[in-house]
């Protein structure tokens, strides 16, 4: 039982060591693909989902998940997109409304998880389907196009050679590693998904934590969507569609558990950028997209089961051991 502890600590080590292996496979198997240019443009590809992983981080810690995260990026997407071009509102005015929306998303999955004690899976779930649907209605299916020409640069711009992206994601890395380290609210996250009942009787407000997780997701998700807003320079639909189990996955992999209270940035960003790798290294041989769900899916299962043991193990401590 030992060995198992040491080897599940030591998760996101594996995921790096995971990570070094497969550039070596790929750069042998594909000699363009270990070049300093693929490198940013996996990173750029890389910086909305990772984002949006953090932004996870907030709400799996609690031990609940948030399914809406994709739907939601399209639909502030779509919203964004359509107060440019039909309603020929400036840019600051469309992002301020863009960003009060996705607020208003996180508050309502918040509201239904915590006041109308919905499970997680089963609210959100829910607010998917009403997210997907806003956004179909609203663009009628069609893309939305036409933004003005200075919208581009926060998506496809660079500074001092690096996509601006690239530099959002590691500022959003950094604030919530500070967040989760070296804030009260940071440790009470974690005090309440290690045990809920157990931080109400110590006086934690905790449905205030469960809602805010909810909304400080949303602000995230808010932000990789106007990311990948500025890249595509069109709004879709179907944009964020699927984006879900992707983050899951890259979280997952990253060593958060689902029942809450562990996990940590650096383990995110090791599942963010190993789903990058395997995504773009499939792409330059040439695999099909179908080929690379079905590795995703294979990676899914991988980060669940191990999860799962972890949980186990957790589960055979002596309740001594816990208590310290």
């Amino acid at each position: 039982m030992k060995t198992l502890k040491s080897i599940f600590k030591g998760q996101v080590l594996s995921i790096y060591i995971a990570m070094v292996a497969v550039i070596i496979l790929f750069s042998v198997l594909c000699p363009t693909f270990f070049t300093a240019s693929n490198a940013l443009t996996i990173l750029r590809q890389i910086s909305s989902l990772g984002i949006m992983s953090i932004g996870m981080m907030f709400v799996m810690l609690l031990g609940n998940v948030d399914l809406s995260i994709g739907t939601q990026v399209s639909l502030i997407g779509i919203c964004i997109s359509y107060f440019m071009v039909n309603l020929h509102m400036s840019i600051g005015v469309a992002l301020i409304l863009g960003i009060l929306i996705g607020l208003a998303m996180g508050f309502i999955n918040g509201f239904a998880v915590t006041y109308g004690k919905i499970p997680s899976i089963i609210a959100t779930l829910g607010t998917s389907w009403v997210f997907k649907g806003i956004s179909y209605t609203i663009c009628n299916a069609q893309p939305i196009f036409g933004f003005p020409d200075s919208f581009s640069t926060l998506g496809q711009g660079s500074l001092l050679g690096i996509p601006i992206p690239i530099y959002l994601f590691a500022a959003c890395a950094a604030l919530a590693s500070f967040i989760f380290n070296r804030t009260t609210y940071g440790r009470t996250l974690y005090c309440v998904g290690s045990n809920a009942d157990t931080a109400r009787l110590s006086g934690i407000r905790v449905n205030y934590m469960k809602m805010s997780s909810y909304v400080i997701c949303a602000t995230f998700s808010t932000l990789a969507a106007i990311i990948l807003l500025s890249r595509v320079n069109s709004g879709q639909a179907s944009t964020g569609i699927g984006q879900e189990m992707n983050v899951m996955t890259a979280v997952v992999l990253g060593g958060i558990c689902f029942t809450g209270g562990d996990g940590q940035v650096s383990g995110t960003i090791a599942g963010v950028l190993l789903i990058g790798i395997l995504q773009n290294g499939l792409v330059m041989l040439g695999a099909g997209e179908y080929v690379q769900l079905i590795v995703k899916g294979i990676i899914l299962l991988f980060a669940l089961s191990v999860d799962s043991i972890k949980q186990f193990i957790e589960s055979r401590k002596p309740t001594v051991e816990k208590a310290k």
